[in-house]
């Protein structure tokens, strides 16, 4: 079965629970978020983003993505992450991954469409899924403005033009926050799952309180991004051993390093409703 898609993973738009997408930067990532689904029986989302490309190259993380979910009988599915040209997504899917997100947020409308349909076109034609976005999540301290959060009509047109499987929206997180803070807007994410056909999606959720979370998963949301938080948990578990034990063997530190991770997806899987759901 692994690795598989987004609609292979046991979740769609009325399911009362919302599947974790985790971003992997390299095998210590990958190995620590597959060992927290085994541990919780969940399904999961192996991310592979732009920057982790840069520094480690696409193909050799999705085919360590390939070949660790295959160890596993837990539903994993392999996402490539706010891709913004058609060539990645294109040399993506040829490496078979199972999930593309194509990022047309700082597009125009119709542009945004224009290419978001046509990713579309080129996933179902593999057997995979697409997701798109409508509305601007910002990133680092950026604030969030109204007019950044996602217009319920203009996203329903949206779905409708493109075909998207799954469609991020703008609530009032921020992309790159390194504790969590914001709030979303749970209004607008109950008329946006009232009237939009397909399974929405939170990014930045790392920078968001766990009441929000917990209630964005009873109001409509159905897939989670974390990435920034995992980062943050391995970093201070580094630091903590260099400093405590600097004469240990670095693949021990690795090892807890990895175990923390693991811990902190666990708890991001229980609090998405996952849990014993893979």
């Amino acid at each position: 079965m692994n690795p598989c898609n987004l609609n292979q993973l046991g979740i769609d738009r009325d399911t009362p629970w919302a599947v974790g997408h985790f971003n992997i930067h390299n095998q210590e990532f990958i190995r620590a978020v597959v060992k927290a689904a085994e541990k919780e029986r969940s399904p999961a989302i192996l991310a592979v983003g732009m920057m982790s490309i840069k520094y480690m190259g696409l193909e050799p993380l999705i085919t360590s993505c390939q070949v660790i979910s295959k160890e596993t009988e837990v539903p994993v599915a392999i996402h490539l992450d706010h891709a913004r040209d058609l060539e990645i997504v294109e040399q993506a899917l040829d490496l078979g991954i199972n999930s593309v997100m194509f990022d047309g947020s700082a597009l125009s409308y119709e542009e945004n469409v224009t290419k978001t349909t046509k990713v579309v076109q080129m996933a179902h034609e593999r057997g995979a899924t697409a997701e798109g976005e409508i509305g601007i999540v910002p990133h680092g301290t950026d604030q969030v403005k109204d007019s950044d959060m996602t217009d319920p009509a203009r996203a329903v047109e949206f779905a409708e033009r493109t075909g998207v499987d799954f469609l991020a929206v703008s609530l009032g997180s921020v992309h790159g926050m390194k504790s969590a803070e914001a709030s979303l807007n749970q209004d607008l994410l109950k008329t946006l799952h009232q009237q939009i056909p397909v399974p929405l999606v939170l990014h930045g959720a790392s920078g968001v309180v766990d009441d929000h979370i917990a209630a964005a998963v009873a109001n409509g949301i159905r897939k989670i991004n974390v990435n920034t938080g995992l980062k943050v948990v391995l970093k201070n578990d580094l630091t903590r051993c260099f400093r405590d034990s600097p004469d240990s063997d670095l693949l021990q530190d690795f090892e807890g390093g990895m175990e923390a991770i693991t811990t902190e997806v666990a708890s991001k899987m229980r609090l998405f409703g996952s849990s014993g759901k893979g």
